[in-house]
């Protein structure tokens, strides 16, 4: 019974569904390959910067050796088509057009660029308010799209809580609204500002230009005017440095990376839309390697 079920482990048919003669005709050459089923559904769009050398993968492929999911399309796989593309770029800038447009099982990143965050902002005498959604919101400072759910909304809790604390000398994290300390940033939230508004008018243009990706000056801030409050010592002082590390990772990976992309591509514009985001990273990505 072991000895079949390892046999059984080790299947894979890839060769024989798609026969020698195929693996032996690839190109070394970039492009992308489709991934097809039974029913010629797609089931993954790849790239490579060698067809030949990528699709062997597949065929020498065994489980212990590869991913699970990766035996399992493998299993699924019926037929492959490639499509050869001038440059490895080329071949990057048409898996993304051709999963954005089919969403393939198999596929997770890049499937799905309108869920990419949108941060709005409005502010007036009373209150900050923090708007934070996958559609363009009608407010009067925008920034985006920024991919990645989890560091995008954890960051914008970051910058209300700690924001929170400043304008209301808030030590302990009991001391704060309810909605503040749950995992989930809400989505949109109303900071009320002190009436005399001394933080906020010290941190409004950082802050800007920190969301525009231009600098970390209002972590900097930040830092100071809790240092000079001893809030780093107090009982919100752990929440406030995992806050700022959210902060300092937020702006490597979105808000500047937006910015450089903008600067590099010569942009209109820092608010980059969602459908644009991954072509322009890519395009990005061998702009500063031409450099």
């Amino acid at each position: 019974m072991s000895g079949q079920q390892r046999l059984f482990e080790h299947y894979n048919p890839i060769e024989k569904r798609m026969g020698e003669t195929f693996f032996e005709e690839l190109p070394m050459e970039p492009g992308v390959y489709l991934m097809y089923g039974r029913s010629e559904e797609l089931l993954y769009v790849g790239k490579a910067k060698d067809l030949r050398n990528r699709l062997f993968s597949y065929r020498r492929a065994k489980m212990g050796t590869v991913s699970r999911k990766t035996i399992r399309l493998i299993r699924m796989t019926h037929n492959i088509t490639i499509q050869v593309c001038d440059s490895e770029k080329e071949a990057l800038l048409l898996e993304n057009k051709l999963i954005r447009k089919h969403k393939p099982e198999f596929n997770h990143a890049k499937k799905n660029p309108e869920t990419y965050y949108f941060i709005g902002l409005n502010r007036n005498e009373k209150c900050l308010g923090f708007n934070l959604g996958m559609n363009q919101p009608q407010m009067d400072y925008v920034f985006g799209a920024f991919k990645g759910h989890r560091l995008v909304r954890k960051s914008m809790g970051g910058i209300i809580r700690t924001l929170y604390i400043l304008e209301h000398d808030v030590s302990s994290v009991f001391d704060l609204p309810g909605m503040l300390t749950q995992k989930l940033t809400p989505l949109q939230y109303d900071l009320p500002i002190d009436q005399e508004g001394d933080i906020m008018n010290s941190t409004w243009e950082s802050l800007l230009e920190f969301l525009r990706g231009q600098n970390t000056l209002f972590i900097d801030q930040v830092i100071k005017l809790c240092k000079d409050r001893g809030l780093l010592e107090s009982f919100a002082g752990s929440m406030i440095l995992d806050d700022l590390d959210s902060l300092k990772w937020f702006y490597k990976r979105c808000s500047s990376r937006n910015y450089q992309i903008s600067q590099q591509l010569e942009l209109d514009s820092t608010l980059i839309p969602q459908e644009r985001l991954d072509d322009y990273l890519i395009e990005w990505v061998f702009e500063r390697a031409n450099d």
